[in-house]
């Protein structure tokens, strides 16, 4: 039998990913807010321990896990990028960029395949493979790293400028009426992104791969919940390595 993966976060997400481990033979042990870590960690030696927490957690989940636990860590998250890890002293992290929705009620919907890498990425792939989730498995650290920041570009150019077209307004409706206005967001954003990451980063490298991932959900809503917050984060983030975003700073006093 394989040795269990342990999910924690039961949210939708997590709740996805923990029906596909079962699919593919693993035992899963979930871990929620009212879990003892210590007791479990001298009871089970699991395989893989996969984060699915919410944004505002991810800091605290990170933190919680066990010393004896840190060479099998996996993680997903909106806004991830090495910055959110690198702290933690975790042994070579799998990671994966999450492209499919799963919302309370509803089935999971795909965008285009999640990419993963890291030493647990083919369980994360071949799991999600056998509920018809698409996903692929990277082969570097710099593919991973590309990936991360073209999901926080879709996440955040699309999000932001929501706030500033009509309500309701689809990422198609986006791009087809609204295309400079999404550019001009993007490329502060892009910004942003650079000094998050430490390189120098082109919009017109992401064109292609967003136009797909438009295309993969053309009715997807520009904005969500977390749009305001989204833009209040980017704005703090730009005071504290003193870029210049003026597109996102015209939206905010809108």
């Amino acid at each position: 039998m394989n040795k269990p993966i342990v999910v924690l976060g039961i949210g939708e997400l997590g709740s996805v990913f923990s029906r596909a481990f079962l699919r593919n033979n693993y035992p899963v042990f979930p871990i929620t807010r009212d879990t003892n870590i210590d007791e479990v960690k001298q009871s089970i030696d699991p395989e893989m321990i996969l984060v699915c927490t919410a944004e505002n957690d991810l800091q605290s989940a990170l933190k919680s896990i066990p010393d004896e636990w840190k060479d099998r860590v996996a993680m997903m998250q909106n806004e991830l990028l090495p910055r959110d890890w690198e702290d933690h002293q975790f042994i070579n992290p799998t990671v994966i960029s999450v492209w499919f929705e799963k919302k309370k009620g509803m089935d999971s919907k795909v965008l285009i395949p999640s990419p993963a890498f890291g030493p647990k990425a083919k369980i994360l792939v071949e799991s999600l493979q056998k509920i018809d989730i698409s996903a692929r498995e990277l082969l570097s650290a710099d593919s991973l790293l590309f990936e991360l920041i073209l999901k926080n570009l879709y996440i955040l150019t699309t999000n932001i400028s929501g706030l500033a077209i009509k309500p309701g307004a689809s990422v198609k409706d986006l791009y087809d009426d609204h295309f400079d206005l999404m550019m001009e967001v993007m490329n502060d954003i892009i910004k942003i992104q650079s000094s998050l990451t430490g390189t120098k980063l082109i919009a017109e490298d992401f064109e292609k791969s967003l136009s797909e991932a438009f295309d993969g959900d053309p009715d997807h809503k520009c904005m969500g919940r977390s749009a305001p917050q989204r833009l209040q984060r980017a704005l703090e983030l730009a005071t504290e390595f003193q870029i210049e975003t003026p597109v996102l700073k015209k939206i905010n006093n809108l």
